[in-house]
């Protein structure tokens, strides 16, 4: 911060808008569209999960940079039954992938990963960064064993938005731009994201003579086959068909044996806890450094120490940093290495890491050692229905526009989510045959007495874990109404940088430093900072909506029936 110059200061007065609340159904997510798809088969006397597969399956057309049927992705279930399920649709590697598949160049890459950098940034664009998607698999699978309607009425309002087409919004026109450099070199991505493949979409605005329509009338075809003939025809029919020949005749590695091979993966999981509220999450993803974080402060008692004050962002501060340092040593596919989650996420190991955080100064990132605690886990939208079933969906394409290859005759945009996998060997997480990256995503629910009482989700890379466990954070400690716990400013930190939003006043700021923290201010609207969305039953009863606001606060909504 210069000394120099006086800055404008911004303040945190309240979330700019209400909770929607509504007493049958409600659905948060990343565009009105999404919403509006999910709630249409509520009011047909759908259920929370023909509700949130409508909802997906229409995110993947009207938010392309974010995931679509191309991605991966993870479903968190509660259901009126008191039954909880995980289902996980993320992404396999070809079965011929191996750390010897790219080639390795000088440096590290510029991305979020901090891999290896990769010759011609292969493990990041183009058909060898490509894996099986799991989105098709996962969302069918979803609707067969809990949803209520039939798969050609809730994939219906995609198909139609991706053959008629969707005003485009900034959010989408900006990534468009920001990709067109990296991209310009595949003709398919050209054809369907640009203008008469030229130029980009224009954000709607009010003096536009009229809006820009973006429609993908292939995809659309794709979809009402998919609706017809379900996940066989993505996975082992014309689809996979075009699939692998676009693959075979560009290098890529995915073979139709590798789609047909495809499964999605369901758990039962054993929730955690957080002050009384039982937490239902992935247990191998992003979901246990959720639970770790959750388990760190809840040890300390936050009613003396108010929201936003030095003494509680330093104590959230550190219990994400320590969870960090352990999610970066130990978290890769449990199918292939051996990984604690159970220790991880144990009440005694959090205690344990609790005797190292100085309740005054900032203490050293380092990992622990869970191993003696283990015992015999981007869009988001989330759903609730008048039941008393929840879900959360969080679905990806990993990087902006994936890999930026679109298959051709299906404008199906592929993922990129190679990159989530190292390129070098003997780690956690190394790439291997068919073995699944660690994912940021994390779907979570959270149970009050046995009920639904939260579904929560975000996009936002590694910030997705942060973001949520401060949602749950803000509602459970500070008495946060939903819409306000989304949109609260909060904090972040992987190793020892502590970013913090600046929202919070200078005091706060200067306060940190003086603990011996290294705090950069971040505004909010600049960075990936995790965009969370949920739903709450209130002690109304009612079903009370709310979505991040600050970057995408007029395409977001969270709409209610």
């Amino acid at each position: 911060m210069n000394s120099d110059f006086i800055y404008q200061k911004r303040r945190w007065m309240g979330a700019g808008r209400y909770d929607c609340v509504a007493p049958n159904g409600m659905v948060a997510s990343k565009h009105r569209l999404i919403s509006e798809a999910g709630i249409r088969m509520l009011k047909r006397d759908g259920n929370a999960v023909d509700a949130a597969v409508a909802a997906a399956f229409m995110d993947c057309v009207v938010e392309p940079g974010m995931n679509g049927i191309g991605g991966e992705g993870v479903m968190t279930i509660h259901l009126e039954s008191s039954e909880n399920v995980v289902i996980d649709y993320v992404g396999r590697p070809p079965a011929a992938s191996s750390t010897d598949m790219y080639e390795v160049d000088e440096g590290s890459e510029p991305g979020w990963m901090g891999w290896r950098k990769i010759k011609n940034d292969e493990n990041v664009n183009g058909y060898k960064a490509c894996v099986v998607p799991g989105v098709v698999a996962g969302l069918t699978q979803a609707l067969e064993e809990y949803g209520s309607m039939k798969l050609e009425e809730v994939i219906k309002p995609a198909i139609d938005a991706a053959r008629d087409g969707f005003v485009v919004g900034w959010w989408t026109a900006d990534h468009i731009f920001r990709k067109m450099e990296a991209f310009w070199k595949y003709t398919e991505w050209r054809k369907i994201y640009l203008r008469d493949g030229k130029f980009p979409y224009l954000p709607y605005t009010k003096e536009m003579a009229s809006p820009h329509v973006l429609k993908n009338p292939q995809l659309s075809k794709c979809l009402t086959s998919i609706a017809v003939g379900g996940s066989e025809v993505f996975y082992k029919g014309w689809i996979a068909g075009e699939i692998a020949k676009d693959m075979s005749e560009n290098g890529g590695l995915i073979t139709r044996e590798d789609l047909a091979s495809y499964e999605p993966i369901t758990v039962k999981p054993e929730p955690g806890s957080y002050r009384g509220h039982e937490v239902v999450y992935d247990p191998t993803h992003s979901g246990t450094t959720m639970m770790q974080i959750l388990n760190i402060m809840e040890g300390y008692d936050f009613s003396g120490m108010p929201h936003g004050s030095p003494e509680a962002l330093h104590m959230v501060s550190e219990a994400i940093g320590l969870s960090f340092a352990d999610r970066f040593k130990y978290m890769g596919d449990p199918g292939w290495v051996d990984v604690p989650q159970r220790g991880m996420t144990s009440k005694g190991y959090a205690s344990e890491l609790r005797k190292r955080i100085d309740p005054e100064k900032a203490g050293a990132v380092e990992p622990g050692d869970p191993w003696p605690y283990e015992s015999e886990e981007t869009t988001a939208l989330t759903v609730a229905d008048k039941h008393g079933n929840m879900v959360s969906v969080n679905q990806t394409n990993v990087n902006s526009f994936g890999s930026g290859v679109v298959i051709p005759n299906t404008g199906i945009l592929m993922n990129n989510a190679m990159y989530g996998l190292n390129p070098e060997s003997d780690t956690a997480n190394s790439i291997d045959g068919r073995k699944r990256r660690i994912q940021n995503v994390c779907p979570v629910i959270v149970l009050r007495e046995g009920g639904g009482y939260m579904a929560l989700g975000a996009p936002g890379g590694r910030n997705i874990q942060v973001s949520v466990a401060q949602v749950i954070h803000h509602v459970i400690d500070y008495g946060m109404g939903i819409q306000d716990a989304v949109d609260a400013p909060r904090v972040t930190r992987e190793t020892d940088t502590v970013y913090l939003d600046s929202r919070f006043p200078e005091e706060t700021y200067k306060k940190m430093v003086a603990m011996g923290h290294d705090v950069s201010y971040v505004t909010p609207e600049l960075k990936s900072w995790g965009r969370p969305v949920g739903v709450l039953r209130g002690k109304d009863g009612m079903l009370h909506g709310g979505v991040y606001s600050m970057l995408t606060g007029f395409e977001s909504a969270a709409v209610g029936c």
